[in-house]
């Protein structure tokens, strides 16, 4: 009668793998310990210069929360705010960025265009304004692509929305040269006061 053959467990070798990398760990500590005891000020010195490192990258990484909640703080007053008065914001931050020639012109009929501008250089800009909690779908983008250029003439089209725009969305702007300013992008402009476009 053939003996039968067992079928290994996957999980079989986890407990041996485990105790061969603590075994190397407590190998790689002992070694440590020994240099340190053999080099006490070369082992000082390299304590001290990793405690500034990571010192340093705290410090880096708390500023940069500090930054994004500030950055937040400036974005939400665009919270309450309808289109009209988001269309309004929009044009003063536009103005206060270097823009010239600034004109809100969003309503009825607009076909599109909320904002007409000119770059400090001299290039017509024509601004979608979306405000809204919401995704921003790649229908808003496709509908601002077909007028844009085409009918007001932009030489740069910028979409800015408080709004999550989807994947799509991201697509269309980047193949119709689209500038999309989303809420994090438009918090940075807040902040800065600085757009390139």
């Amino acid at each position: 009668m053939p003996r039968r053959r067992r079928r290994r467990r996957k999980g079989r070798h986890d407990g041996s793998l485990t105790v061969l990398g603590g075994l190397g760990l407590l190998a790689l500590l002992t070694l440590l310990v020994r240099q340190a005891q053999a080099h006490p000020v070369a082992a000082t010195l390299i304590a001290v210069g990793l405690a500034a490192v990571a010192a340093a990258g705290v410090s880096v990484w708390v500023s940069g929360r500090r930054r994004i909640a500030g950055h937040e703080r400036e974005v939400a007053v665009t919270d309450g705010m309808s289109g009209d008065q988001f269309e309004h914001f929009t044009a003063r931050l536009m103005r206060a960025s270097g823009f010239r020639r600034v004109e809100v012109v969003g309503g009825s009929g607009d076909m599109g265009a909320d904002v007409f501008a000119y770059t400090p250089d001299g290039r017509r800009v024509v601004v979608q304004c979306k405000r809204f909690a919401g995704n921003l779908g790649s229908p808003h983008v496709q509908r601002f692509a077909g007028t844009a250029r085409d009918i007001h003439g932009a030489d740069v089209a910028l979409l800015v929305t408080t709004g999550r725009p989807t994947a799509q969305a991201r697509e269309v702007a980047l193949r119709c040269r689209i500038t999309l300013i989303d809420r994090p992008a438009l918090a940075e402009w807040l902040t800065t006061r600085s757009l390139d476009c």
